[in-house]
């Protein structure tokens, strides 16, 4: 079998979060994206604030050569708007997608809720009164079914807020799914693939409706209303091979401090983004 691609992916980064520098664990990272000869890099969120700080984190990331791609985080919009976020980090829309070796990639944004009728972006902290108020917009929706349309190429998709696993899924899941199912029963194989989210710093998987969900832990630390680092970086490189192989090279480490039990917090809590092996028809392989 011939690989046709790899990717770096990390979450969750949260630099500067209660004033730690996060910068050494993307500087791995990024150092060994460049020694696998990475085909380009992605961080799914919750990155950096737009100040001086995060001006020294996008030096880091930056140092890697090849394409570099984000996804907006909930916790990129505290301090600011979508729009100015984006400026900084040199993203140039909310939503998009591009192709590589083959492959069609999808970066959606998760960072809207719902007032009445309305959809409001998140910005400046204005989504604070409800963190389960966590929407994709018709208008995206629709964009996104046209975007698949357009492709004839395997789809891959990457968001902020969870889908399908984990705690602080998409509130509007069912419509999303709704389009991915329609793309697929056109497609008439499972043109969509997999798709990747961060935000609940956690390890996990699920194959539903043969497509894969992953669920990218956290860089840096779990939070339990407490938290608590690892004591080396999370991050995993993804390899998409000729025959249909999916895999996924995780790190493995272990807290810098108590564990997450400690505090009565037994789901979704592990220091770790696990090996995994899939098949992009829609199967698991399973090791032990």
């Amino acid at each position: 079998m011939e690989r046709q691609i790899i990717f770096g992916i990390c979450a969750d980064v949260h630099h500067n979060t209660c004033n730690v520098d996060e910068r050494w664990r993307m500087e791995k990272f990024v150092g060994e994206a460049k020694e696998r000869k990475a085909d380009f890099i992605i961080q799914l969120g919750d990155f950096i604030c737009p100040d001086e700080s995060g001006k020294q984190m996008l030096e880091v990331w930056n140092k890697f050569d090849g394409p570099r791609y984000h996804v907006l985080g909930n916790h990129d919009c505290e301090h600011c708007t979508k729009e100015e976020m984006m400026a900084f980090q040199g993203q140039i829309d909310k939503y998009y997608s591009f192709d590589c070796n083959g492959y069609h990639f999808i970066v959606l944004d998760t960072n809207n809720y719902k007032f009445g009728t309305d959809y409001v972006d998140y910005g400046n902290s204005n989504y604070h009164y409800d963190f389960s108020n966590t929407y994709i917009p018709p208008q995206q929706l629709e964009w996104l079914k046209n975007d698949i349309d357009s492709t004839d190429k395997r789809c891959f998709i990457f968001t902020h807020a969870t889908l399908e696993v984990g705690d602080w899924v998409v509130y509007n899941i069912h419509q999303l799914t709704g389009v991915l199912k329609e793309a697929n029963l056109k497609a008439g194989y499972n043109k969509v693939t997999m798709c990747f989210s961060g935000h609940d710093h956690a390890d996990e998987y699920l194959l539903k409706g043969g497509i894969h969900y992953q669920l990218i832990n956290s860089m840096s630390h779990k939070y339990t209303g407490k938290l608590i680092p690892y004591k080396d970086p999370l991050y995993a490189f993804v390899e998409l091979y000729d025959n249909g192989l999916i895999r996924i090279i995780g790190k493995q480490t272990e807290y810098a401090g108590e564990s997450p039990l400690v505090h009565h917090w037994e789901f979704y809590a592990s220091p770790q983004i696990q090996y995994r092996e899939y098949w992009m028809n829609g199967m698991h392989e399973f090791r032990d």
